[in-house]
């Protein structure tokens, strides 16, 4: 305390002390070193000096003992800059006033008077900034946010979004804000206090946002809010939504266009802006509802003359399931025949959350695609989980099992409830049988992907072609044995 109040006070007190000792040494002299008139006017200015080193004096300690010691400790804060501020203008001011009246002997109420006049013109002139100064007073003294915090200020009377951004500075007329489109901007408090104000950071860091989509009236919703929670999933991570709380999905209503669902999620505002959050949970969004054959619903005026055809597709269905599997990079090169064959040998399984899809080091003869929703792909590393991937809808696994009866090789969890379509190796075997090019095209497909694990696409063209065609002859010699036998 003692160190304070002298990094405080000593400098004003030893200035205001100098200029207490020239006054007096100056009033005993007389007139002895100037002539009367010269010695009158030094005198005056002796004193002026002696009562602004007396208000900086006042200054400093009000700050210390009032400010910093007496509000500091009630509020257990800071005080706030421009209070303090405000409070020293306040004591300059005063300073002069007294000035005027003990130095020139002017009366206090003609002071007051004249600076009551000054004030009124004064403040038509710059009543733009006493509002911005009075709405400062109303933020620092009822804080709706703080430097660092995550803000939208609406505009009251439009829909668009308004200033979403992070406070970089509270001042006495201004707030300064990085905007989520990383424009630094400066907007007036009286703007402010006049708007409605969402503060992204409080009570707590995580905030919670929602968006709004709409599909058919076809689709049922237990299906869509499937699709919706794992393409939200999908996007927990650093450019999307936290983990915990977990992100959901409701049916909150309908309209002329179709079925309402809402999508909710929580956000660190600090960690990343709620546009680009919205910006991946939309991609994986639209990702997963065209791997399920949907698309979100929009404004229409159908005319049909004759039957009305579907606008969804369903995998429940062979012949939308045909055009379904032809997005799947496993089948993207079949043929129509070779496509209508592989759908009559598809079996949909439906999957709760937290359902094991197999485990490492099962035995299977079959291979799976999914259809909707999320599965977890993990292994066992010295008896504990080891988190490897999550696949999305359109990925297919368990390939080997399926060409040439290999083990398991990871865990498969569905993490939401999801759709998986089976392929069996007797549900195959007829077709391969009529049509050996469905295991050849597969066993192409997979041989890519298996190299593309071995990170053998850095290699040159040529030297992977020739691995390539090495990987299909050797895994098709397996398959053929798998299915066939030696012969």
């Amino acid at each position: 305390m003692i160190k304070k109040l002298f990094q405080a006070a000593f400098l004003p007190a030893l200035v205001t002390a100098f200029f207490v000792a020239i006054l007096v040494i100056s009033k005993a002299s007389g007139g002895l070193f100037f002539d009367e008139w010269v010695h009158r006017g030094v005198l005056i200015f002796l004193e002026i000096l002696v009562w602004l080193s007396g208000g900086w004096l006042f200054n400093r300690l009000l700050g210390l003992f009032f400010w910093d010691l007496l509000v500091g400790m009630y509020t257990e804060h800071h005080p706030p800059k421009m209070l303090v501020q405000i409070s020293g203008i306040f004591v300059f001011f005063l300073t002069l006033s007294f000035i005027a009246h003990f130095v020139f002997d002017e009366p206090l109420t003609s002071i007051l008077v004249t600076g009551g006049g000054l004030t009124i013109a004064l403040g038509f002139g710059i009543q733009g900034l006493i509002n911005d100064l009075f709405s400062s007073l109303a933020i620092q003294l009822d804080p709706p946010f703080k430097v660092g915090d995550f803000i939208n200020v609406h505009h009251r009377y439009l829909a668009a979004e308004g200033l979403i951004g992070r406070v970089e500075e509270t001042n006495w007329r201004t707030t300064r804000m990085w905007t989520t489109d990383r424009n630094y901007i400066i907007v007036p408090n009286s703007y402010i206090t006049t708007q409605i104000l969402t503060n992204y950071s409080m009570p707590k860091s995580l905030s919670r946002f929602e968006i709004n989509y709409t599909l058919d009236f076809t689709i049922p919703s237990d299906r869509a809010i499937r699709i919706f929670n794992a393409a939200l999933l999908d996007s927990v991570g650093p450019k999307g939504p936290v983990a915990s709380p977990h992100p959901t999905t409701i049916l909150t209503g309908i309209n002329s266009d179709g079925a309402v669902y809402k999508l909710k999620y929580f956000l660190e505002p600090a960690q990343v802006s709620p546009p680009k959050a919205r910006n991946t949970i939309n991609a994986n969004v639209l990702h997963h509802l065209a791997n399920a054959g949907m698309s979100p619903s929009y404004d229409k005026q159908d005319i049909f003359i004759g039957k009305m055809p579907k606008r969804q597709k369903s995998w429940s269905n062979k012949e939308d399931r045909m055009d379904l599997l032809a997005n799947i990079a496993l089948f993207q090169d079949f043929s129509g025949e070779l496509l209508e064959a592989i759908t009559n040998s598809f079996h949909l399984k439906e999957l709760k959350p937290e359902e094991v899809l197999f485990n490492q080091g099962d035995e299977g003869e079959s291979l799976f695609v999914l259809v909707e929703g999320l599965l977890e792909v993990s292994s066992q590393v010295k008896g504990k989980k080891r988190h490897l991937s999550f696949l999305r809808p359109g990925s297919f696994l368990g390939e080997m099992a399926l060409l040439t009866g290999e083990k398991r090789s990871a865990d498969v969890i569905s993490s939401t409830e999801s759709l998986v379509g089976e392929l069996t190796k007797e549900s195959i075997m007829s077709s391969a049988t009529e049509n050996p090019e469905i295991l050849n095209k597969m066993t192409a497909v997979v041989a890519k992907r298996r190299l593309k694990n071995k990170a053998m696409w850095a290699t040159s063209a040529k030297i992977h072609d020739e691995a390539v065609q090495q990987e299909e002859k050797s895994l098709l010699a397996r398959v053929v044995n798998f299915f066939f036998g030696n012969k």
